[in-house]
């Protein structure tokens, strides 16, 4: 099994507002999806796994459900209180899942947005199971990325090679694969039957602070050196900046959604 690294899992805590403020949502029409698909009924209750400040946590609450949100980080904690304060029904526990002891069997689904591969391998499915009903369902919401146009790619692969190669992605992973192993990895847990998935592209466009405010907010770039960073930045700031300064990022939300066995 792979080992959780710390430092990364836990950088996101200290820039906490402006991973609210930079990081995307969620296309809307991947929870009317877990929704249907999931089969919750009106009052079902909605464990959520890595809150974080909310980005999914919001789209779920203004449906109307019961939720325990799981935030591990303190301030980030801070941050989705602020963002679910409309939400009564929405109860926050500043717990990690593995240390939380509420997996009691009385959830309808349990939700996790871009943060399940930061739970021990050895605990994420099974306990996820443990929380649900019997034939309650899991759902494993991430955003991917669909290839930017392929000059720019070019250019911003360019920088990395030059100032953050360790980051520098070979496109040996489309949206396509990462769905396709995400699945994988829930069926061969053994704790969920067939995995049913969804794929919602949609567009989110970038002023160039924008999107380097976007790259301040991922683990790797937030423990890489100052210089290299800097550099880094500068690199892809100056590649933006001719394209017209404007990303147009293409996501591809993701909904993949099992039942209990």
């Amino acid at each position: 099994m792979t080992s959780i690294d710390e430092a990364l899992r836990t950088s996101f805590d200290g820039e906490a507002e402006l991973y609210d403020r930079a990081r995307p949502s969620y296309a809307g029409l991947l929870v009317d999806e877990v929704i249907a698909h999931s089969r919750i009924p009106p009052e079902g209750r909605i464990l959520e796994v890595g809150a974080g400040t909310g980005k999914a946590t919001v789209l779920f609450a203004r449906r109307g459900y019961p939720m325990v949100a799981l935030e591990p980080g303190a301030n980030l904690a801070k941050v989705l209180r602020r963002n679910v304060a409309a939400f009564p029904k929405v109860a926050i526990e500043v717990s990690t899942f593995e240390a939380w002891p509420g997996a009691d069997g009385t959830f309808d689904l349990v939700i996790s947005a871009q943060a399940f591969h930061w739970v021990d391998p050895a605990v994420r499915y099974r306990k996820a199971a443990a929380a649900l009903r019997p034939r309650g369902a899991f759902a494993l919401i991430r955003n991917e990325q669909f290839a930017l146009e392929p000059s720019l790619r070019a250019e911003l692969d360019g920088a990395y090679a030059r100032f953050f190669p360790a980051a520098a992605d070979d496109g040996s992973r489309d949206v396509e694969t990462r769905r396709r192993d995400a699945q994988d990895e829930i069926e061969r847990s053994g704790h969920f039957g067939p995995v049913h998935s969804r794929v919602f592209p949609w567009t989110q466009r970038y002023t160039t602070r924008q999107y380097l405010d976007f790259l301040r907010t991922h683990s790797n770039h937030a423990l890489l050196d100052p210089r290299s960073r800097q550099l880094l930045f500068e690199a892809v700031a100056a590649a933006i900046e001719r394209h017209g300064g404007i990303l147009e990022l293409p996501y591809a939300s993701m909904a993949l959604i099992a039942f209990r066995k």
